[in-house]
């Protein structure tokens, strides 16, 4: 990775491409029209197939704070992230998805947080926004309360009701020194590292403001059905235990961290593999009921699963033991309430 030195600019944004150029003039510019300007955007060109290169070039040749990877092999997100880390030159990083944009004053707002409070991560609302229907939402995923929390406070929310990778600023040594690399060539990338990033950092804050617009109305696996890619969830979730384990972290919330597993590895699957998809993905449903008890054992006695209404718990039970059945009842359903 390279050096940061005094001449390095605070912030590295990080931006994977593919086949975005349809995006590329709102998301670019929306990082070039900042009110905070000591910043690099370092867009990975993951094999586009279209005129992505060919746009991010011109943005480059204009602006010197525009730095490219072209890569001629399609990595995915997490490959595309890792490669331009491994070049950035900030003190901070933020993520931002190349069909998504940043709110104008973004930059300025968390490094002004980073700095005043010694902050390692910086979270932050966003925006959820549908060009074609007009639609746009406030999504404070943290709650409406969360810039009140700190600490150990701030982490249990965290874990409670996760953020988004790309809904937080980093000091990039909380990426770099604890190894935490997005694994490659896989969906749901994010799932593997983007707490264990959030919780090692040192006093986490909480901006009261949308600062991220995240588009919600084109393709995207983790919205498709039938798509295999789906169950890439499940070594997601074991990866992110292990690097908790391995970090130290999980001591402290194991019962929050146990139970954000539960749902992220065996739960999720679960429903997924059968209203995801036209025929029940019964063998995924049966790795990870095995796996389940590996990982967490006597995951039933969890707290917080113990504290889930009655109803939920006999539904995941249910859904479990007979996916077959319950697919069933569920196609049947559909077709009378079609009529």
């Amino acid at each position: 990775m390279d050096v940061c030195n005094e001449n390095s600019p605070l912030v590295s944004v990080i931006m994977p491409v593919y086949n975005a150029e349809e995006y590329l003039q709102e998301s670019v510019g929306s990082v070039l029209g900042q009110s905070f300007s000591d910043f690099e955007l370092i867009c990975f060109n993951d094999a586009s197939s279209d005129r992505s290169i060919d746009i991010l070039r011109t943005f480059a040749e204009n602006d010197n704070r525009v730095r490219i990877i072209d890569s001629k092999v399609n990595v995915r997100q997490g490959g595309g992230r890792n490669r331009a880390m491994g070049i950035s030159r900030g003190r901070y990083i933020m993520f931002l998805d190349a069909d998504d944009t940043l709110r104008y004053d973004a930059l300025e707002k968390c490094t002004n947080a980073a700095l005043a409070s010694d902050a390692q991560c910086v979270f932050f609302d966003y925006s959820r926004f549908s060009p074609s229907s007009g639609e746009v939402c406030r999504v404070a995923q943290l709650g409406e309360d969360a810039s009140s929390l700190h600490g150990d406070e701030l982490r249990r929310r965290v874990i409670e009701r996760t953020a988004p990778v790309w809904s937080v600023m980093y000091e990039r040594t909380v990426i770099v020194d604890n190894g935490l690399c997005f694994p490659e060539g896989v969906f749901y990338e994010d799932n593997a590292v983007a707490l264990a990033m959030q919780l090692s950092a040192r006093n986490p804050v909480k901006i009261d403001e949308a600062l991220y617009n995240y588009r919600f109305d084109n393709p995207s696996v983790t919205r498709s059905s039938n798509n295999i890619g789906f169950f890439d969830r499940i070594d997601s979730a074991v990866m992110l235990l292990g690097h908790l384990k391995r970090m130290g972290i999980y001591p402290q919330f194991p019962e929050e961290i146990d139970f954000l597993f539960i749902n992220q590895y065996y739960v999720h699957t679960v429903f997924g593999a059968i209203y995801r998809f036209d025929r029940v993905q019964a063998d995924r449903i049966r790795q990870v009921r095995c796996g389940i008890c590996r990982y967490v054992p006597l995951f039933r006695r969890n707290r917080y699963y113990r504290s889930q209404p009655l109803v939920r718990r006999i539904k995941i039970e249910t859904h479990t033991r007979f996916p077959h059945i319950i697919k069933f009842l569920s196609n049947i359903s559909r077709r009378f309430r079609s009529k």
